[in-house]
């Protein structure tokens, strides 16, 4: 059977072999359709059209629109999408500076669950001269780690994840390369977390995901670019924690300066996994919260990651609700920042009592995005899994509000005031909290022009201590304190 693909920008055909869905073809094909869930129909956020041809699995409405994940071709098919584009956060504001070690060209790579962000750096002096970012095309697997976990254990998606990131990461690389007028790019490093690593290794993750949660590898590994298909000589993936504190929190410390700075400091990497460290009378104490992909835009009803139309603030004016968009475009759906904001809102307005109930059945921005009282339990859900593991760490160092770094994208445009008052980040905190952009990105320039710095984040990684919030007996306590709204 022949599929033809008809998108925004290209028109895409294949043969598809009966008994595939469409969402399977797309994540085969690299056409970027959201499937947040996984493939299990649950999100809602694959959307198709069907204008030519017959599907089985779930009949398409009045309008031709079906759930990719849940339509089999039973003929030629003509199908509309819409691919979703976006980027990832490029900026950092970490004011550590790299000795230089090396001459030439270098990339630093942010391998996120959601989103890849490349620098192309001079090594001789350590400037950045591009950046470079786009959405993780592996989200055809689902949003969060476990999804794609999951996906693995069919050898072909393994392999597919690890054909979609090093292509895309190849891609990167030409292109920066490309702007500068196609210098040769020697080194590369590489920073994300466990899983993502796994996948941009080759190595099936597998083990992660069912207990005791053991990786295939933490320490840092080197490649040749050839054997990756990358072009550049040498392609070095930077040191991990545990299984659920990866490479990234290893760079966003060596940002911070955790080793050699003084003073309590809580950073914490806000995204589709809610990883922290705390450097305390030193120590490192590191975690991670099992928070769900709401804070990117998943399980929210028209929840959207960082993409053109996406809502990104609200505010009050006069009592009525106003918002903006990222670059100004037509309402799409609401992102992280968003829904923090939009929630913050609604509070104040009285709206959402302490418990979390909706007076409305749904609240609208536009009749085409609104927030559902099923959507205030999966951001309570998800913040009170954050808030709880700060707490938890706090506790752990005898801590009480030490300065807090917010790092990631949803870290760098978050509003602290109403991140404090919906609960997703103690009180206290606020007041100390101040946003770093992508530590994990800065980490990896770090790492790429400094030796001494690159040996310092396998350091890091080493001296880290990783708390288990599944054995701590007080964790499950303040996790359903923090379902409320005080």
């Amino acid at each position: 059977m022949k599929v033809t693909v008809l998108t925004e920008e290209r028109k895409v055909v294949f043969e598809a072999e009966r008994g595939s869905s469409l969402g399977r073809l797309f994540s085969m094909h690299a056409i970027a359709v959201p499937m947040r869930c996984g493939g299990n129909g649950t999100c809602g956020k694959c959307r198709v059209r069907i204008l030519e041809g017959r599907v089985s699995g779930a009949q398409p409405d009045a309008q031709g629109f079906v759930l990719a994940c849940r339509a089999y071709p039973e003929s030629d098919c003509v199908v509309a999408v819409s691919e979703e584009h976006g980027r990832g956060l490029e900026g950092f504001r970490f004011m550590r500076k790299p000795e230089p070690s090396f001459r030439g060209w270098g990339v630093a790579f942010d391998l996120g669950t959601t989103t890849l962000a490349a620098c192309l750096v001079r090594l001789d002096d350590a400037s950045v001269v591009s950046r470079i970012s786009r959405l993780n095309p592996q989200a055809v697997f689902g949003s969060d780690v476990i999804s794609r976990i999951g996906a693995c254990a069919e050898r072909a998606n393994l392999e597919k994840q690890h054909e979609l990131i090093l292509s895309a990461a190849a891609e990167m690389v030409r292109a920066l390369s490309r702007g500068a007028g196609g210098v040769h790019i020697s080194r590369m490093t590489v920073a994300g977390n466990t899983t993502m690593l796994h996948l941009f290794c080759g190595e099936d993750p597998s083990s992660i995901g069912v207990y005791p949660f053991t990786p295939k590898f933490l320490s840092e590994r080197t490649y040749s670019g050839e054997d990756l298909g990358i072009p550049a000589d040498r392609v070095i993936v930077l040191a991990s924690v545990s299984s659920y504190v990866g490479a990234d929190i290893t760079a966003d410390m060596l940002a911070a300066d955790f080793l050699r700075g003084s003073g309590s400091v809580l950073l914490a990497d806000l995204g589709t996994n809610g990883e922290m460290a705390l450097r305390s009378n030193g120590r490192i104490l590191c975690t991670s919260a099992a928070a769900g992909p709401a804070l990117e835009g998943a399980c929210i009803s028209c929840g959207v990651g960082g993409i053109d139309g996406a809502v990104d603030r609200v505010w009050l004016e006069d009592g009525a609700l106003r918002f903006s968009t990222i670059d100004g475009a037509p309402a799409k759906g609401i992102c992280g920042c968003g829904l923090i904001d939009l929630i913050a809102c609604l509070l104040r307005r009285g709206d959402i009592d302490e418990t979390g109930y909706l007076a409305a059945d749904k609240v609208y921005l536009t009749p085409q995005v609104w927030l559902s009282r099923e959507d205030i339990r999966q951001y309570q859900l998800a913040k009170a899994a954050v808030c709880a593991a700060m707490r938890t760490l706090l506790a752990r160092a005898g801590e009480k509000a030490p300065r807090l770094l917010i790092a990631g994208g949803l870290g760098f445009y978050i509003d602290a005031a109403n991140a404090a008052l919906t609960g997703l980040i103690p009180p206290e905190l606020a007041p100390r909290a101040e946003a770093v952009g992508n530590g994990s990105l800065y980490g990896a320039c770090l790492a790429l022009t400094d030796e001494t710095c690159r040996a310092e984040s396998e350091r890091i990684a080493a001296q880290s201590e990783t708390v288990d919030l599944t054995s701590d007996p007080d964790f499950n306590e303040r996790f359903i304190d923090g379902m409320m709204f005080e």
